[in-house]
């Protein structure tokens, strides 16, 4: 019996190792396995992103991407060519369009939604003044007036105001964190971080090209839909646009203020912007250029004078960004303006070769909605001169982000010659070249997002190349 026992427990135990010994082999083939499928994966992703045509344009963001950078000494040996490099191949990914729909599709369905208002992301509200800043002294603003002309006098009488009821100062609209951009009553409304310090430097780098150059030059920082649509609510989620607006124009020297801000205002209840996209419309940029119009002292054309285009069905970037179903299921019209005046059209590319002849407002039938701000001039990424009938000696440059090209056909009935430049793309020395172009009125159009973000640097790096 004993010898019987001891058998089958001999019997048991080498069982149980055996399984012990399978499940060990099991184990280490499942992780080698593992090891050969993630590498496999690596490598073919990698080749992917070789051999796969990267993008060159974003139809969900509505702009061009990164292009590789071009190598120098000083470039590399600062570290800003490998950056470039990083820049290039992370923006401009194999299949990125799909990739960002499948992402925002997924980030649509996360957390809860009220019915009013959605931000995604976990806006961080920038410090706008730095310690070390030293801001000049800003003087009290009077009384409102109202300014009467009477046999020769003016008389000023101060007017008492009423504030009037505005639904943004609800404290009941409820809304769930989950990005910068806030969805309220089916707007998008990016939040702004603003930077005070990065502000003087844009203001000082435009005062260097008025010392560079000894002629009229402009200054129209853009603000964004934050400052006229944010519910009071969320107020404490944004640096004011305005007062890094004030900021800036209080480094300006011999630069002259555009006053976007207020002229936008007064219209902030018509469709100054576009409810899907980042961008103001036309009808925006028109004010914005009356007021540039009147300060430059030159005729401006009324809105009455353009031919109205309107297309149903546009939904702009950001959806893309956001994901956003709101956004998605209430498409809003896209409407831009031909001019009536005579004038033509010639693009270059961004190092002022391949002269070619085309429209200044391309032709959407082929284009897709996201796209259609794209109308104005079709790109970034070239260099476009508008020759006019205006005939009064006066040339413009315009240097800009993409908020400027709304701004191009509302001035052609304004300038002789239009020349039209983005920061961000142009390889010549600008100060050089709108000294051949003979240009006499430089104006900086950015937004604010620019103007204090990383775009600004661009206006000083074509100054300086």
């Amino acid at each position: 019996m004993d010898n019987r026992e001891d058998f089958n427990i001999d019997i048991d135990l080498r069982r149980r190792k055996k399984r012990r010994v399978k499940k060990r082999y099991t184990i280490k083939f499942i992780k080698r396995l593992n090891i050969i499928i993630c590498a496999l994966t690596f490598v073919v992703i990698a080749v992917c992103l070789i051999i796969l045509k990267r993008p060159e344009v974003s139809e969900i963001e509505n702009r061009t991407l990164a292009k590789f950078p071009k190598f120098s000494f000083s470039d590399y040996f600062s570290g800003k060519f490998t950056a470039g490099i990083e820049t290039f191949y992370n923006d401009t990914v194999p299949g990125r369009e799909t990739f960002k729909n499948i992402t925002a599709s997924i980030r649509d369905r996360f957390g809860l939604q009220s019915e009013e208002v959605k931000i995604h992301g976990t806006p961080v509200k920038q410090d706008s003044r730095a310690e070390n800043d030293t801001p000049k002294e800003k003087t009290t603003q009077p009384p409102v007036t109202d300014s009467k002309v009477t046999g020769g006098t003016t008389v000023q009488t101060t007017v008492q105001t009423e504030p009037e009821e505005d639904p943004l100062d609800d404290p009941n609209i409820e809304g769930e964190i989950s990005n910068n951009i806030l969805v309220y009553k089916n707007r998008g409304i990016m939040l702004f971080g603003g930077s005070y310090s990065n502000g003087q430097t844009y203001a000082e780098y435009m005062n260097s090209y008025k010392r560079d150059l000894g002629i009229n030059v402009y200054s129209m920082v853009c603000p964004t839909p934050v400052s006229y649509y944010l519910p009071t609510k969320y107020e404490d989620m944004t640096a004011s646009e305005k007062d890094n607006i004030d900021n800036i124009n209080e480094y300006l020297d011999g630069v002259v203020p555009i006053d976007a801000y207020g002229a936008l205002m007064e219209h902030k209840d018509e469709d100054i912007y576009q409810r899907t996209d980042h961008h103001w419309s036309q009808l925006g940029a028109y004010y914005a250029a009356q007021e540039f119009a009147k300060q430059a002292d030159v005729p401006f054309a009324k809105l009455s004078s353009y031919e109205k285009v309107e297309k149903d069905g546009y939904v702009g970037t950001l959806y893309g960004y956001t994901g956003d179903s709101d956004l998605k299921d209430n498409p809003e019209t896209f409407t831009y303006y031909i001019p009536s005046n005579n004038y033509t059209t010639t693009y270059y590319d961004t190092d002022m070769t391949n002269e070619r002849e085309g429209s200044l407002l391309i032709n959407l039938d082929n284009v897709d909605p996201v796209s259609w701000y794209l109308v104005f001039m079709g790109t970034d990424a070239a260099v476009t001169h508008v020759h006019t009938d205006v005939g009064n000696g006066r040339k413009l440059a315009i240097v800009k982000d993409s908020y400027g090209n709304a701004l191009v056909p509302c001035l052609t009935s304004s300038f002789e010659d239009i020349y039209v430049v983005d920061a961000r793309y142009f390889e010549v020395n600008a100060i050089s070249q709108f000294t051949e172009w003979g240009i006499t009125d430089l104006l900086f159009a950015m937004n604010t997002f620019s103007a204090t973000g990383s775009n600004f640097e661009c206006i000083e790096q074509i100054r300086t190349q």
